[in-house]
């Protein structure tokens, strides 16, 4: 199993356009959703699944995708919304969240066939994305994990290794699909 982890693309919150935090795509971040969908297709990467959080940034960046690779949405799920990064940086804040206990839950129950083939995309956030990998690696949940940096539509895969019986972390926050122009460049107007 695979699991392909996405950073949804620019929102109007990410640009400063607004303090909106479940705010839409902007022009930028549809164009970067497009170049993610193109090279899926390109390199056919077959996706089983395609899940996402249920904010409409991480939804709208799926709808693209999906349109492109022809694989639809399977589900949103709250879990894999925006985490604060208190989340990471404070030991009793992970203790007391339950939502992140339901994060461990539904990955535990999206990963239990990881001896399959099959290859499972979430798009989610910066802060999600880091959390599920620290998870799925075995490390500790702690501030140490905000070090790692999350493009919009950066993609980092997890792969189940069946001989040693873990996960490793194959792919970071690949942004090849990306020009420049869109990982750093002015918002499109």
């Amino acid at each position: 199993m695979k699991i392909v982890l996405v950073r949804h693309g620019e929102s109007g919150h990410n640009a400063r356009m607004n303090d909106n935090k479940n705010s839409s795509l902007t022009k930028k971040g549809k164009i970067q959703a497009e170049h993610l969908g193109k090279r899926l297709k390109r390199e056919k990467i077959k996706i089983d699944k395609i899940y996402t959080s249920n904010l409409i940034r991480s939804k709208q960046t799926a709808e693209i995708v999906s349109k492109i690779i022809k694989i639809p949405i399977s589900k949103s799920f709250e879990e894999f919304s925006e985490y604060p990064s208190a989340n990471l940086k404070n030991f009793f804040v992970r203790l007391l969240n339950l939502k992140l206990g339901r994060l461990k839950k539904l990955l535990d129950k999206i990963t239990k066939a990881k001896g399959n083939n099959k290859i499972i995309m979430v798009v989610a956030h910066g802060v999600t994305i880091r959390i599920i990998i620290g998870y799925l690696l075995e490390m500790p949940l702690g501030k140490k994990l905000l070090r790692f940096f999350h493009h919009n539509t950066g993609i980092s895969v997890l792969e189940w290794n069946k001989k040693h019986k873990n996960w490793r972390l194959t792919s970071m926050n690949d942004t090849s699909h990306l020009p420049e122009k869109l990982k750093w460049g002015k918002v499109y107007e």
